[in-house]
């Protein structure tokens, strides 16, 4: 009977986890189609569907909410991208209907990484909080059906009870440019933005390159790249497989967004301290004091000569409504 037993408890675990795939049941804060179906209609859950206004509209997880507008702009700060305070963001998941005793879903479109806005649930201590894996594109290819009336939330009361300091969770640029400088051994720094950013080829910031002894892991390596979901556990081993487990690691790319699937596979991997470097590069590359490997500078002449061209523009603004001007008399 033992024996009976513990065929069938391993054959249930595979069903649950499936090759590899991830199912919010089993762990982290990734859970898939079938998941957020048992969750739809459940008062006890808080559906957000964290695309734009047009595309809600269109069709959406029936008794999803939505902000009137991406998540992203909601949920952080429209320049730099930092997460909003503590009262903003009890202030808005309130506004949704979430509250200290229901779960969270969130999702966007397929291999959307803006979304879960740097894991601010989490650090808020939602009650339950899961992401959808492939997005509303998974959702309508599994069959689900879908609804395009707009949802009015009843709007609640939710208190933030973070699971960590701001900067127990989060990397402060301080504290960043001190691991930077003293490259300690028990800290992995991962670049999840693209080659042309890690090579200092792409102008984003006024200077251009790496934090020092960071290591290239683009966020793309954590997704099937036709289905733009995240890959089966063993393939995602083989992606941090030089990644040491009782390490800090330490994620980062421009403004934070690209972080997300690496804090979800390193998470769904086993490893327990993660965090992110939420100024990332937007804040690290605009100071002077920080230590950068590669580094090189923005070229403005391409700005400079686009002012010099601004008196032909404003000459040939004035041919064209000297012209419009002629028509209309006409």
């Amino acid at each position: 009977m033992k024996k009976l037993f513990w065929v069938i408890a391993v054959a249930l675990m595979a069903i649950v986890v499936g090759n590899g795939n991830l199912y919010a049941e089993a762990r982290g804060h990734v859970c898939d189609a079938e998941f957020v179906a048992q969750k739809s209609g459940d008062t006890n859950w808080v559906i957000l569907d964290a695309r734009g206004k047009a595309q809600y509209e269109e069709g959406h997880i029936p008794g999803a909410v939505n902000f009137g507008k991406p998540a992203v702009t909601v949920l952080k700060h429209a320049v730099d991208g930092r997460v909003v305070s503590i009262q903003d963001a009890e202030k808005y998941l309130g506004s949704i209907g979430l509250d200290n005793n229901k779960g969270l879903i969130i999702y966007g479109t397929e291999g959307d990484y803006h979304v879960t806005c740097e894991q601010m649930p989490i650090w808020l201590g939602v009650k339950q909080y899961y992401f959808l894996d492939g997005g509303y594109e998974e959702w309508v290819k599994k069959g689900n059906k879908i609804q395009t009336e707009p949802v009015i939330p009843v709007p609640a009361v939710f208190k933030a009870k973070p699971i960590k300091s701001k900067y127990e969770f989060y990397v402060s640029t301080e504290e960043m440019v001190k691991i930077a400088k003293k490259k300690p051994k028990d800290v992995v720094i991962i670049d999840t933005r693209s080659s042309a950013e890690y090579n200092a080829l792409e102008n984003s910031t006024l200077r251009q390159g790496r934090i020092p002894g960071a290591i290239f892991i683009p966020y793309e390596k954590n997704l099937d790249k036709g289905k733009k979901k995240m890959l089966p556990l063993d393939s995602l081993a083989q992606v941090y497989k030089d990644v040491p487990k009782n390490s800090k690691v330490i994620l980062y790319c421009h403004r934070g967004c690209r972080t997300t699937f690496s804090y979800y596979a390193l998470e769904l991997l086993g490893y327990k301290n993660v965090r992110i470097y939420e100024d990332s590069w937007i804040v690290y590359g605009a100071r002077p004091d920080t230590p950068i490997e590669d580094e090189h500078y923005i070229n403005l002449r391409p700005v400079v000569n686009g002012v010099k061209d601004i008196p032909g523009i404003k000459e040939r603004l004035d041919y064209l409504e000297d012209r419009l001007n002629k028509l209309e008399k006409k």
